[in-house]
């Protein structure tokens, strides 16, 4: 049997390159693919929604998953009902600007506040642990560290400021296929506001919540395949019922 694809769009990072454990968990029922952003131009969200577009297959049915910063791409994405789109996975992700946990700002000064940080010298020690959490170890950080070195600080900035403008919560209603969101319970930049938010808005929707930091996919990447795995079949068997 054909495995069904499963197409990935990345944090704010937008190379997907930590994704790999993630991908390798998914097979073989999912053939995932990540579709990278360009890491030398400050496209915004519309931009990279038509980037993305004429990447979606059109001729088999698949499951799209917008991480952190691409949750908003991925949401207007379904929105348009892609003819062959047969599930949206939200992970670690919002449909209006997120706030960390107990954080008295507004997602929006925090993006401003973040954009005026010297990203080019941040310690990978200090994302590691802001990302990862408990999950942080040696190897972890030798992989984060050149993945660092080789991002622009100014496409970084203008991520910064895409999500902390963001509010397709509008868009929600649009969206016809079944919706899973995957909640990181250790996440120390999405709090639990997204996901409710996103829960009004469709009440139809599936939260499961995994044991994670913020990288959900990269710390806990098998236990977010079973949960897309689980959650998939429950849908398809549905269908066929």
């Amino acid at each position: 049997m054909t495995p069904m694809r499963c197409i990935v769009l990345p944090g704010m990072d937008g190379t997907g390159e930590l994704l790999t454990d993630f991908v390798a968990a998914m097979a073989p029922a999912f053939a995932t693919e990540v579709i990278a952003y360009p890491r030398d131009r400050p496209l915004g969200y519309d931009e990279l929604i038509e980037l993305v577009r004429p990447q979606l297959p059109a001729h088999a049915p698949y499951l799209l998953l917008g991480e952190s910063f691409s949750g908003p791409i991925a949401i207007r994405l379904a929105a348009s009902r892609p003819p062959q789109l047969a599930g949206l996975v939200l992970c670690a992700s919002f449909a209006r600007a997120p706030r960390p946990p107990g954080s008295p700002l507004s997602a929006a000064t925090l993006s401003r506040l973040a954009g005026r940080l010297p990203l080019a010298r941040m310690p990978t020690r200090w994302v590691a642990s802001a990302m990862l959490g408990r999950w942080s170890s040696p190897s972890w950080r030798e992989r984060l560290g050149p993945l660092l070195a080789s991002l622009d600080p100014a496409v970084m900035r203008h991520r910064l400021r895409e999500g902390g403008a963001a509010d397709v919560t509008a868009a929600l209603a649009d969206i016809a296929c079944p919706l899973l969101y995957l909640r990181a319970s250790r996440d120390r930049l999405v709090s639990g506001d997204s996901w409710r938010r996103i829960g009004r808005a469709r009440p139809d929707a599936r939260c499961i919540e995994i044991d994670a930091p913020h990288f959900l996919l990269q710390a806990r990447g098998q236990a977010a395949a079973d949960a897309i795995r689980g959650w998939r079949d429950e849908f398809a068997g549905a269908v066929r019922g």
